[in-house]
């Protein structure tokens, strides 16, 4: 069990692959969904999986996303951010995300609706940022859904009833916190994927506990850096999971079958620096892993 912060880290060349289309592509991230259902409690006891569908988010589709799995100590055990949110109706699994340990959990998130690149608290509902949490972490709505044995499932549809995530409980201020270390994943060579979905997961190679995600809808550059505060100890082994959507047709097709998508799983161990990878979108001999499912 971890209570600190994240960034991805010596990922050595890794590969994404070819790919055609504008970086104004918009995916139907459910339909994604037709395979490789998230773990469930019987895959490890310890912790449950996290699955976040976002409903009706036409106001941020343009916006940075991020959520946070939040325990009763304040403290970040798993984060995700989208950049930027893409379609009205979207999906994350996220595997083993909730530890079962110093709960209650909750769900802070946010659309950071004034590009500032971090959460600055509520104000205009036009120029500030929106916020939501769920509290506790649990179904939701309650009811609305048949329960899924180690599967937590939030279904949130779009609203204007927002909460200061900077407060907890609401009306004290007190950040959530993150008191590891950072993590950075530099990609090149990305020229081909321009158009495509990539996702990275990094989690405890033990425990299989997700601690970060990061999503890019479709990317439009052939170089650039992925940064995401919080969520990685030091000198603890991890696998970072790299996923491309590289033939383009927003399902999910396992790279282990050579279906036409993109999965890498790289060992990693953190250090007193927290975790730095590069990724080489040149070459593609080692993404054959079934990482699951964004």
């Amino acid at each position: 069990m971890r209570t600190t912060s994240f960034f991805f880290a010596a990922l050595t060349a890794v590969a994404l692959t070819p790919a055609v289309g504008g970086c104004s592509l918009v995916v139907d991230l459910e339909r994604f969904h037709e395979k490789a259902p998230l773990v469930t409690q019987g895959a490890n006891g310890e912790y449950q999986s996290l699955k976040l569908s976002l409903v009706a988010m036409k106001p941020h589709i343009g916006h940075m996303f991020e959520y946070r799995v939040v325990d009763a100590n304040n403290m970040v055990q798993s984060r995700g951010v989208i950049k930027p949110l893409g379609p009205n109706d979207i999906t994350v699994d996220v595997p083993l995300a909730v530890p079962k340990t110093n709960g209650p959990y909750r769900l802070d998130f946010y659309a950071d609706v004034n590009n500032s690149g971090g959460y600055d608290g509520l104000g205009s509902v036009i120029t500030n940022d929106h916020a939501w949490r769920i509290d506790p972490l649990a179904d939701y709505p309650a009811g609305s859904v048949a329960p899924i044995d180690g599967v937590i499932q939030v279904t949130f549809t779009h609203n204007t009833s927002f909460t200061d995530i900077d407060q907890y409980p609401s009306g004290t201020p007190n950040k959530s916190k993150d008191t590891g270390l950072g993590a950075k994943v530099h990609v090149t060579g990305a020229d081909t994927l321009h158009g495509k979905l990539l996702q990275i997961r990094v989690a405890e190679t033990t425990t299989k506990h997700v601690v970060a995600l990061y999503r890019i809808n479709a990317m439009d550059a052939p170089a650039f850096d992925i940064a995401v505060p919080g969520c990685v100890d030091t000198g603890v082994d991890y696998n970072v999971d790299v996923y491309v959507d590289a033939n383009g047709n927003g399902v999910y097709d396992d790279p282990s079958t050579g279906a036409g998508d993109l999965g890498w799983r790289i060992p990693v161990t953190s250090d007193a620096a927290g975790l730095a990878a590069t990724i080489d979108a040149t070459t593609t001999a080692t993404a054959n892993v079934d990482v699951g499912a964004p």
